[in-house]
């Protein structure tokens, strides 16, 4: 497995052959904005197993500032933009993005494809931030792209920033709007993470949609 979009294959890691396709008993999170699902992993040593629909993106180019990503294609092909190099890997290969890289990833294919993901460490923060996101956009408190307004994303960088940034905007900028807008937005009512998009019952459908904790606003608050 080599470092930061330097793919290398493996298929005794990675082929999917053989395998059932049951996931009732894993807890789902699903993205309806930008069509992806994160799934917990079937294959011990990794976190998650990420899918992606045909045409599907993933979060916006990012940096992690001391965790390390590390992903293994299943099926289909998928496009990584790690460290400003452009790549499409098919399944059977793996790569590792550095601390500190920027990177992102989609589905440029008219096929759906499988990649597994984890971080080193584990970062169980950031996946409450992600399970957050999905849940926003599940029940329509994102815009097109899958971005949440203006006084949630203060709130989540506040929290996050420390582990996780955009690329193409100084950091020094973003962290100056989670210092001024995020005790602003949480004065508000809004969280980093809301307990509710943790819970598998919301994911299936079970609740009321509705509960203390709710987020307040939606991707056109002020």
């Amino acid at each position: 497995m080599e470092r930061d979009g330097a793919p290398s294959v493996d298929p005794a890691t990675v082929d999917p052959a053989g395998e059932s396709d049951a996931t009732a008993d894993r807890f789902a999170v699903r993205n309806p904005v930008t069509g992806v699902s994160v799934l917990e992993a079937d294959r011990e040593g990794w976190d998650v197993e990420i899918r992606l629909d045909p045409g599907a993106r993933g979060p916006a180019e990012h940096v992690h500032r001391t965790v390390e990503e590390r992903f293994a294609v299943r099926e289909g092909e998928v496009t990584f933009r790690v460290g400003g190099r452009e790549r499409t890997l098919g399944a059977g290969t793996d790569l590792r993005v550095s601390p500190g890289t920027a990177h992102a990833f989609g589905n440029d294919t008219d096929t759906g494809a499988v990649l597994l993901g984890r971080t080193v460490p584990e970062s169980h923060e950031l996946g409450r931030v992600v399970a957050t996101l999905f849940g926003l956009a599940s029940e329509g408190r994102t815009d097109d792209r899958g971005r949440p307004g203006f006084l949630q994303g203060a709130v989540i960088a506040e929290e996050a920033l420390e582990e996780t940034h955009f690329a193409g905007v100084p950091y020094g900028l973003q962290r100056a709007v989670g210092r001024v807008f995020g005790p602003v937005g949480r004065a508000l009512g809004y969280r980093a993470t809301y307990d509710r998009y943790l819970d598998e019952s919301f994911w299936r459908g079970e609740g009321d949609g509705t509960g203390p904790g709710d987020p307040p606003g939606r991707a056109d608050d002020p």
